[in-house]
C-alpha cells in the first residue's frame, strides 16, 4: 500500500468513526504516525482527502452502474445492483452522513451527485420498462413509477443515518436489513409473477 493509499484508507476509517467535521488534517497525520508535512506533501489539506475519497466512492458506484447496464436484461440485475450500492455507500458512510453540507462546501461533489442522480433515474426507468414488458411489474397505468423511483432514491440516500441512529449491530446485518427495506418498497409494484421471482431471488441471496 502506497503512502497516499494509506492516508486515504485511514482517513476513511477516522471520518466514518468521528465525522468529517470533527477531524483535522493534523489529527489524521497524528493517527498515522507521520509528520504533518509528509501528509500535506501527498494531500494539500483535509479537503483534498475528502474529494479523493469521494472520487473513490463514485468510481465504485459507477462500476456497479456499468455492470448493471451490461446485464440489464438478466433477472438478477436488480438485486445485485442494490446489494452493491448499499455496500459501497456503507463503506463511505461519512459522505452520506454529511452529504448536504459537503454538496454546499464542494461544488465538484454537488455537480457529481446531481449527475449521478440523473443517471440512476434513467437506468431504473429502463429497468422498469423491461420488467413491465416481461410481466414482473404492473403496467404504468396502475403505478406512478416516477414517485416509486424517487421513493427508492430517498431510501438509498437516507438509510445510512437511520442505520447509525436506530439499528445497532454488525455491518452485514445493517446492510441486509436496509436492502430488505428497499426491496419491500417495490412490492406494491409487483405482479404475482414478479413477487414469486423476488422471493426466489431473495432466497438465493440468503442461502448464497
Amino acid at each position: 500500500m502506497s503512502t497516499k493509499e494509506k492516508i486515504l484508507h485511514h482517513s476513511l476509517l477516522i471520518f466514518n468513526e468521528k465525522g468529517v467535521g470533527q477531524v483535522s488534517a493534523l489529527q489524521i497525520s497524528q493517527a498515522l504516525g507521520m509528520s504533518y508535512g509528509n501528509l500535506t506533501y501527498h494531500f494539500k489539506n483535509k479537503e483534498a482527502i475528502v474529494l479523493a475519497l469521494y472520487r473513490q466512492m463514485q468510481e465504485a458506484l459507477e462500476a456497479a452502474i456499468a455492470k448493471t447496464v451490461q446485464h440489464i436484461f438478466e433477472e438478477t440485475f436488480y438485486l445485485n445492483l442494490v446489494n452493491q450500492l448499499f455496500e459501497v455507500t456503507w463503506k463511505y458512510r461519512f459522505i452520506y452522513l454529511n452529504l448536504s453540507s459537503l454538496m454546499l462546501q464542494y461544488r465538484a461533489i454537488g455537480d457529481s451527485e446531481k449527475a449521478y442522480a440523473e443517471r440512476r433515474y434513467k437506468i431504473l426507468t429502463k429497468a422498469n420498462e423491461y420488467l413491465i414488458r416481461e410481466g414482473y411489474l404492473k403496467p404504468e397505468i396502475d403505478i406512478e413509477y416516477q414517485l416509486t423511483i424517487h421513493n427508492l432514491s430517498l431510501i438509498l440516500y437516507s438509510w445510512i443515518l437511520d442505520a447509525q441512529l436506530f439499528h445497532p449491530g454488525k455491518e452485514k446485518e445493517k446492510i441486509q436489513y436496509y436492502t430488505a427495506l428497499f426491496y419491500n418498497a417495490t412490492i406494491p409494484c409487483l405482479t404475482p409473477k414478479g413477487l414469486k421471482k423476488l422471493n426466489q431471488l431473495r432466497a438465493k441471496t440468503v442461502t448464497g
